[in-house]
């Protein structure tokens, strides 16, 4: 079986299954791979919701890809970013510069096309700013989708795939076959930088977020749902079977009330309630 991305489609329900064995490492490529199938699903009106799985048995994403993470120590040296991160005018030049380029990547499919394309003629001298940017890329694909997504987590979730996992509209786990779900990067002396610190506090809370963060406990599934991280947790036997019949409702809504509907929660949250309430008016006269 190769390693990559495989999907199948059942009714309205396009099915998205990870495979890079031996345990599910997600990378870069990967990233890349699930970005294209994200944009390509938006393009089609049949597909009303996506779940991703993962096709290894056992394991849904164990972490990022460590060859991948370890090499960024040294590409930050190699390009001068180990002494500008020291500096306060450096780490904000840093700052500001990273989250300009998501907000590119948000507003102008163009714009990420060309930032995408420059960070991978560099990927040869300096992989890392193409790690990151097809990372967000992927993750910010999932977030923007019109259609539902579904994170069916039938197997042991850790790091990346965690992170990843937030940036879904609901999170599913197989409860009864002792799998679990966990952020231990502070454990190990990193940060959870695909976007952990920032989607689960906006997720659970700031307490439950640092807990969770600097606890690096492995969660059970009753403790994930109890803690707000996982929506509800399903037998093995009838995972499948009971995240399909959940996909498959919003086949029976109306595609534009539930774009705009997400599309009115999500910006509406990083605006005041004002502004928020214009753009639920706004989402009511598109429909």
């Amino acid at each position: 079986m190769n390693t990559g991305l495989s999907a199948r489609r059942i009714g309205s329900t396009l099915w998205l299954e990870l495979h890079n064995p031996p345990v599910n490492f997600l990378t870069a490529d990967l990233c890349a791979e699930l970005h294209r199938a994200f944009v390509t699903a938006e393009d089609d009106p049949g597909i009303r919701s996506i779940v991703l799985t993962g096709k290894q048995p056992g394991c849904y994403i164990f972490h990022f890809s460590i060859p991948e993470l370890q090499a960024i120590a040294r590409d930050n040296r190699r390009l001068g970013l180990h002494w500008l991160i020291r500096t306060r005018p450096g780490r904000w030049l840093l700052e500001a510069g990273a989250g300009l380029s998501l907000r590119l990547m948000r507003a102008s499919k163009p714009l990420e096309a060309l930032l995408l394309a420059a960070a991978r003629s560099l990927r040869g001298y300096s992989g890392t700013a193409y790690l990151w940017l097809q990372m967000m890329a992927a993750y910010q694909a999932i977030e923007r989708s019109s259609k539902v997504t579904i994170a069916a987590i039938n197997g042991t979730c850790n790091g990346g795939g965690t992170e990843m996992a937030a940036c879904f509209d609901f999170r599913f786990m197989v409860g009864d076959a002792g799998y679990t779900i966990g952020q231990p990067e502070v454990l190990v002396g990193i940060v959870a930088g695909g976007g952990g610190t920032q989607r689960w506090p906006r997720l659970i809370g700031t307490e439950r977020a640092l807990q969770f963060l600097l606890g690096c406990e492995q969660w059970s599934p009753q403790q994930a749902r109890a803690m707000g991280v996982i929506s509800e947790q399903f037998p093995a036997a009838e995972f499948e079977a009971r995240v399909q019949a959940f996909a498959e409702q919003f086949g029976r809504r109306s595609a534009r009330a539930v774009q705009q509907t997400k599309d009115a929660i999500r910006r509406g949250q990083q605006h005041s309630l004002e502004r928020g309430l214009g753009i639920e008016m706004a989402a009511s006269l598109v429909c």
